[in-house]
């Protein structure tokens, strides 16, 4: 067994809930406030994506307690058509204003029998997949994005420009789970990268460099003023740069948030959308035709040692469900240093950690 795995830390569901809400009802959030940003981090851990879970509650106490994101944040209508809304989110962050954005669009989607777009200036989306994935839930075809502090230069040059940029897509299917896609535009997420520094650990080739932009591995280095690379680096990162200008677009230039480089960490900006399917064909009709989709994908012809092929999301899904069942969570041993140093930190007793 890899030492990773003696190391991991295995913790009730609901323990590592309370614990996370608290804390963040020690920086000052509302405890509805709380317990959704909790969650959200939890979904990330049961999902398999430990460097959106826990493992982001130092950066974010420190945000808190500095005065980048706002603990009561107060979420007003800048302006409203038929099919679109514009949010103030005041520097907040977690689920917050980005679930009420989506769920105004599912609603309008689904009155307007079409499409509904939104829009948060100023809010920590965190992770674009929740809402994308709550549009699907409901039978629609859903999008999340948002810009991030710049990280990446444009092909050819140094000053970074624009964030990881983050987008998630959902699809609604009638016999399987929905299709969530959530990805960065650049080859790594820049969580990843702390987690490598924080391990003493090299990153791959190919995913950061240093200041002056040659390729590097030492995640340390990255810290001190470092660039992340484009998705499609090193063959075509101009793909990667250019999704992420579309994201910015929509996430800061269109939002009248911060964007490209005046993008700083409590100014980010948020666009939604929600597309009811029966703008085009009746909802059955479409989710058979979804699952047909996807069945044709995993029973494709494998690779040799390829036991399954999986549509984008669906290994995540298996593990959410799995552990929900069980009522349990491992912490890999990175994460649960985080925790135990954020609660001691804010004097919230860590959870119990059960045998493995």
């Amino acid at each position: 067994m890899a030492d990773q795995d003696r190391d991991t830390r295995l913790v009730r569901i609901d323990d590592l809930r309370r614990c996370l809400a608290v804390a963040f009802e020690r920086l000052q959030l509302t405890r509805e406030d709380a317990e959704g940003l909790a969650g959200l981090l939890l979904d990330s851990e049961l999902r398999g994506h430990p460097d959106h879970g826990v493992a982001v509650l130092g950066v974010l106490a420190t945000f808190y307690r500095d005065g980048t994101l706002n603990p009561r944040p107060r979420v007003g209508v800048l302006h409203e058509t038929d099919g679109a809304i514009l949010l103030d989110g005041d520097r907040g962050c977690g689920p917050g204003a980005p679930t009420r954005a989506m769920r105004w669009c599912i609603e309008r989607a689904r009155e307007r029998k079409g499409m509904a777009v939104a829009a948060v200036r100023d809010w920590q989306l965190l992770v674009a997949a929740p809402y994308a994935r709550l549009a699907a839930e409901a039978g629609m075809i859903g999008f999340a994005c948002t810009n991030f502090v710049p990280l990446v230069a444009p092909p050819g040059g140094r000053t970074a420009v624009f964030g990881t940029n983050p987008f998630a897509y959902g699809l609604p299917a009638q016999h399987h789970q929905p299709v969530v896609l959530d990805v960065a535009t650049t080859v790594s997420a820049m969580q990843k990268v702390r987690i490598a520094a924080q391990e003493g650990r090299p990153m791959p080739e190919g995913v950061i460099f240093d200041h002056a932009g040659r390729p590097i591995t030492d995640p340390g280095a990255f810290l001190e003023g470092g660039l992340m690379a484009p998705l499609g680096t090193p063959q075509a990162p101009h793909k990667g740069f250019g999704l992420a200008l579309f994201i910015d677009a929509l996430s800061g230039v269109l939002s009248g948030a911060g964007f490209a480089r005046g993008v700083t960490s409590g100014a980010s900006g948020n666009f939604l959308w929600a597309l009811d399917v029966e703008a085009f064909l009746p909802r059955q009709e479409f989710l058979e035709r979804m699952d047909a989709q996807i069945d044709q994908i995993t029973q494709g012809e494998r690779l040799p040692g390829i036991d399954e092929l999986l549509v984008p999301g669906e290994r995540g899904q298996r593990r959410y469900l799995d552990l929900t069942a069980r009522g349990v969570v491992p912490l890999a041993p990175s994460s649960w240093q985080t925790l135990a140093m954020g609660c001691e930190s804010l004097a919230v007793p860590p959870p119990a950690v059960l045998d493995n």
